[in-house]
Order: C-alpha cells, then sequence, then structure tokens
C-alpha cells in the first residue's frame, strides 16, 4: 500500500465520515462474534452491518474505499465498532496497523485470545467444514496452510504489528476462558476501555455455532465468502443472515479428523516462544493454556 494511497483514506481525508471508535482485531476463532454480538445489544453501541468488514486488509475490502467503510455504520449510538479476525494475521495481510492508524488512530483496540494450540486446531476444523481446506492433519505440518494458522496464534508477534502503531493503553487484551467463564465481567470491562455504561447481557446461547455451518451446504459457504458473495450478503441485514443460516443447515454435518499427537506436540513446540513473549507484554499468566 502506497504513502498516496494511505494518505487519502486517512483520518484528515475524511472528517465527517462515520468511522469506529473501537475495533475489535481478531483472534479468529477465540469469541469475537459472541463480543460483536453481545455489543450490538448494548444501546449505546452501533456495529458495523457486516460483522467482519476487513475493511484494513489490502487483499480484501480497502480497495472498496473509505466511502463504503463508513456505509457499515450509523451515527445512532454513542460509538461505533467493528471486529474483523483477519486484522491479526500480518503473514498473509500485513499492513493492516498502518491503514488502521492512518484512518481511525484513536481507536480502542481489543484483542481476545485462547490456548493458541486450540485456536489453531479450531480454525482448521473451521476451514475444513468451510470447504476450504482438505489437508489431512497427518500430512499438515509444514504446509502454507499450517504457517497461516500458526502466525495467527502467535499472539505476541500480532500485538508486536500494532504497538508499532498504537500506543498500549489503546490496546484491551481478553482471555476466551474468562469471557467463558464471566461474560458480564469480560464485557464491564470491554465497557469501560470504549467509553459506554455497563450493560446487562442476555443469555444468547451459542454464537457462531460450527454444528451448523456444518450441515450448510460447502459451496454455498464458499460463494458467501467470495468476493460477490461478500457483495449479496452484504445487503442483508445480520438477523435475515442468521435466518438463512439456519434454513440451509439441513445437510450431513462434515467433520475434520482429530490432530494426532505429534501435530499437536509441533505446534506446542512452535508456538512456546511466542507465548511465553506474550505472557511477558501483558502480564497475564494465561493459567489454563496448554503451551
Amino acid at each position: 500500500m502506497t504513502t498516496e494511497t494511505l494518505t487519502s483514506h486517512g483520518a484528515a481525508a475524511n472528517s465527517g465520515r462515520l468511522l469506529p471508535q473501537f475495533i475489535i482485531i481478531g483472534a479468529m476463532k477465540c469469541g469475537t462474534t459472541s463480543l460483536y454480538r453481545y455489543l450490538a445489544l448494548h444501546p449505546e453501541v452501533d456495529m458495523s452491518r457486516d460483522k467482519e468488514t476487513d475493511f484494513f486488509v489490502a487483499e480484501k475490502t480497502w480497495g472498496q474505499g473509505i466511502g463504503w467503510y463508513s456505509d457499515q455504520f450509523t451515527d445512532t449510538g454513542k460509538v461505533r465498532g467493528e471486529a474483523s479476525p483477519n486484522y491479526t494475521k500480518c503473514r498473509d495481510f500485513p499492513g493492516v496497523p498502518a491503514r488502521m492508524a492512518e484512518v481511525c488512530p484513536d481507536a480502542r483496540l481489543i484483542y481476545i485470545v485462547r490456548d493458541p494450540v486450540v485456536r489453531a486446531e479450531s480454525q482448521y476444523r473451521h476451514s475444513f467444514i468451510l470447504g476450504m481446506l482438505d489437508t489431512d492433519p497427518a500430512d499438515f505440518a509444514g504446509t502454507h496452510e499450517y504457517e497461516h494458522i500458526l502466525d495467527a496464534s502467535c499472539y505476541a508477534r500480532q500485538l508486536d504489528a500494532f504497538l508499532e502503531h498504537f500506543p498500549k493503553e489503546q490496546i484491551l487484551v481478553l482471555d476466551f476462558d474468562r469471557l467463558v467463564r464471566d461474560p458480564q465481567a469480560v464485557m464491564d470491562d470491554v465497557c469501560d476501555h470504549i467509553g459506554v455504561a455497563h450493560h446487562q447481557l442476555l443469555d444468547m446461547g451459542a454464537q457462531n455455532d460450527s454444528r451448523e455451518l456444518s450441515r450448510v451446504p460447502a459451496p454455498i459457504l464458499r460463494f458467501a465468502q467470495s468476493p460477490v458473495g461478500r457483495r449479496i450478503t452484504g445487503a442483508v441485514s445480520r438477523d435475515t443472515k442468521d435466518r438463512i443460516r439456519g434454513m440451509l443447515a439441513r445437510g450431513k454435518p462434515r467433520k475434520a479428523k482429530d490432530f494426532p499427537e505429534d501435530l499437536l506436540e509441533r505446534l506446542r513446540r512452535d508456538i512456546a516462544p511466542d507465548a511465553a513473549r506474550f505472557r511477558e507484554m501483558t502480564g497475564q499468566d494465561f493459567s489454563g493454556w496448554s503451551v
């Protein structure tokens, strides 16, 4: 991304646009959908029309322009926000923090993480369910997709990229395990971070349920992720998309194979140095992690 293109998207060039005051930057398969939906129910918060705008990813929707991004929001809430886990995949999607800092330099960022080995396996299963990955776990180590999934589990590496452009106090790091145990306390922390009142949560059940996705025909899911599919689904409300997905979830469920122990051990070995550094960076012990 050139400096000229960045400047054309920059904050000074976009005064008057509806831009987010906070952004959930990931990580994938760590509860970002739950955070998005909890916040969408908050009376002071306006969440983006698309749950994952991917606006700051050059390979995704950056080219749509700032007008498209602004149209994702309304001015009905006190603050606006979005959630795109692809923002913390710096190996395959570089440059995201720089673009974000140019457009939304004062945005409060939220980074939710979980056991990085469990997260990697969950992403593999998700990609398999979507029909985007057919590599057998026994042959997975060392592939491009392995490195892609490994990168998203290297949280210190991802945080490094954002700390080059945002002060540490603008980034809230959350533990997925705590969200599961005490969602109200976590959401109270989020509300404090983004500057809105605490809000009583409703029990919405499982979000982004892979069991439901696994019953939707894979070609439909792949089409929904394509540029054309994203434009079509972008014109549909969140509730309508959920209802359509429920109606389509009638097929035989797809299930990925479990990771063999030698692959899990490879992941632990590859992730361990980054996990140790992430604990030092955040001051959190993440005692429930396997690495």
